[in-house]
């Protein structure tokens, strides 16, 4: 295994270890923060509170997590299996604008967002993922760019059908 395709197999590791600070800490953080969210910022707080994000179990919540984590494993695998470096590199770049997104919530917050801690402890992964990419110039400037778009693309998609999976989830668990 090239060093590329080692950097390439752990994001699925990195991308868990983001999301295991998320998972752990959401309920806690939303029932301690949500009257704040209310008076900062009302028209997010009443966006979450109609799609039903303030009930959602710890378990509810992991299936959306679960969902992307089998994706982003698929595409990784897959893409060191196959030589679909640009693939990997498409996925990469969402779980990289994730990030962004995150430390973007948390400069608007200005407070600990469950999210935070592990967003900044894998970005160096990140850097370094990305520098080792170029290096290895598997992709021009121009590719970079479009793979990067798609999976941006792809990666909203995929969240929308997490949260469907997770609403789906979220009503058997309510009729238990």
């Amino acid at each position: 295994m090239t060093k590329l395709e080692l950097i390439m197999a752990f994001l699925p590791i990195v991308f868990m270890i983001h999301e295991y600070e998320e998972i752990i800490m959401f309920r806690c953080w939303l029932g301690c923060n949500r009257n704040e969210l209310k008076r900062r910022f009302p028209r997010f707080e009443q966006f979450l509170a109609r799609r039903g994000h303030f009930d959602y179990s710890t378990a509810t919540f992991a299936i959306g997590t679960a969902h992307e984590f089998i994706l982003i494993s698929l595409i990784s695998f897959c893409a060191v299996w196959i030589d679909a470096y640009q693939w990997w590199f498409a996925a990469f770049a969402g779980y990289s604008i994730h990030l962004v997104v995150h430390l973007a919530q948390w400069a608007i917050y200005r407070k600990y967002i469950p999210v935070i801690i592990t967003t900044i402890l894998t970005l160096p992964y990140c850097v370094y993922a990305f520098v080792e990419f170029v290096k290895a110039s598997i992709l021009s400037p121009f590719q970079i760019f479009l793979w990067s778009v798609v999976g941006i693309i792809l990666t909203m998609l995929s969240l929308l059908s997490a949260f469907f999976l997770i609403s789906k989830f979220q009503q058997w668990q309510n009729k238990r």
